[in-house]
């Protein structure tokens, strides 16, 4: 009886194991999609900078960035 006690509880201990090392794992995976993202995003913005202190219009830009013309024309005020 104690055999089985132990080794149910280390069954228990080893499967808590695992679903925290998958929960990690998955933590880091989705907070390094986020930074990415984010990264692209602070990217972009510099672009559309650029590109207003070239001279391009809004669309132009839009086209280039991905960003909208509404948050274009936030960037030039």
């Amino acid at each position: 009886e104690k055999q089985f006690a132990y080794q149910h509880d280390l069954k228990t201990r080893l499967d808590y194991k695992n679903v925290m090392d998958y929960a990690k794992e998955m933590a880091e995976k989705k907070g390094m999609e986020k930074g990415m993202e984010k990264g692209m995003e602070k990217e972009k913005l510099e672009i559309a900078k650029k590109s207003i202190s070239q001279g391009l219009d809004n669309k132009t830009i839009s086209i280039i960035t991905g960003i909208d013309e509404t948050t274009i024309e936030e960037l030039r005020i």
